[in-house]
């Protein structure tokens, strides 16, 4: 799929362990190999990586490639959305959660992504975005404790353990958990009730040591799915989150909307796809089938996707 032109790869030295110079080495022999003709570019911000992939369809490539974290590869996808265009965005995941990589089924080994993205299929995903600003996601928004995870993990635990240090850091803040006075709209139906956390899913089935986890989210589907979690106290908390991540439909009262507001009294803090994003109130509307993404082979893509081609 990668050997069709010119690729642009956007690489975030700061994410991951390896030295940037040897990861870029790595990059460019596997897409040789793949016959792609890589231009490969080492960002020093998220102004970067938008403003290069806003401006790849101008400039003649064929392919985006991300290598970086969920971060870096939300900026593509702002800069590609922003644009209109409909290239292809790859991801090479180097980062800590790597959650879009393990939503559609791409190895979080470098080497082994590429061969992945080489032998994979273009699939359109569907877009969350900030109504009123330009950040985007394409997992899951959070107000509440994901986002106080992600807050509190220390970086360098992250350098060294990964995506543990995000499960040592929800954990310590499930002692903490409180509920306030949170007004939640619905495509436009209000509701007031008590609560910790909001969590708004645009992908949640993902990859993790060799078993498939989380909720089943459909990102084809042009929905977000809303949990909201309100049980106080260390294990109550825990069970309520467990049952999220099992997969039920109903945990955590999942529901769909296209549109969704969080206002939270005192406020909540937020995140979007790992990267801190301030507080609530938060304004969340869903684009459908905005992004043409690379999934893995094996990725299971609904024959009906709104955004699948005939």
């Amino acid at each position: 799929m990668l050997a069709v032109g010119r690729v642009l790869v956007i690489h975030n030295p700061a994410a991951g362990r390896a030295r940037p110079d040897a990861v870029e080495a790595a990059l460019r022999a596997a897409l040789e190999r793949l016959g792609a003709d890589a231009d490969v570019r080492r960002t020093s911000g998220a102004e970067d990586v938008t403003k290069w992939a806003e401006a790849a369809h101008r400039d003649g490539y064929a392919v985006v490639l991300v290598a970086g974290g969920d971060g870096t590869v939300a900026a593509a996808a702002c800069g590609i959305v922003r644009a209109g265009h409909d290239l292809p965005l790859g991801v090479v995941p180097t980062g800590t959660g790597n959650g879009l990589a393990r939503a559609l089924r791409i190895p979080v080994d470098p080497a082994q992504a590429i061969e992945a993205l080489g032998r994979g299929q273009v699939v359109a995903l569907d877009v969350l975005r900030r109504v009123g600003t330009d950040t985007v996601a394409l997992t899951f928004v959070g107000a509440g404790l994901d986002a106080e995870a992600i807050r509190d993990a220390n970086p360098a635990a992250k350098a060294r353990f990964g995506f543990l240090t995000y499960l040592v850091s929800g954990a310590k803040n499930l002692w903490r958990r409180r509920n306030r006075r949170i007004r939640l709209t619905i495509d436009g139906q209000q509701e007031t009730l008590m609560a910790h956390t909001v969590t708004l899913v645009n992908a949640g089935r993902v990859e993790f040591a060799g078993r498939t986890v989380g909720p089943d989210v459909d990102p084809h589907d042009g929905q977000l799915d809303v949990a909201v979690l309100r049980h106080t106290g260390f294990w109550r908390s825990l069970a309520a989150v467990l049952r999220l991540v099992g997969g039920p439909r109903d945990a955590g009262e999942l529901r769909q909307a296209r549109r969704v507001v969080v206002e939270a009294d005192p406020p909540l803090d937020v995140h979007a796809d790992g990267e801190q994003a301030g507080s609530t109130p938060l304004d969340i509307e869903v684009l459908s089938a905005a992004l043409s993404a690379i999934a893995g082979r094996g990725y299971p893509y609904p024959a009906e996707s709104p955004g699948r081609s005939a």
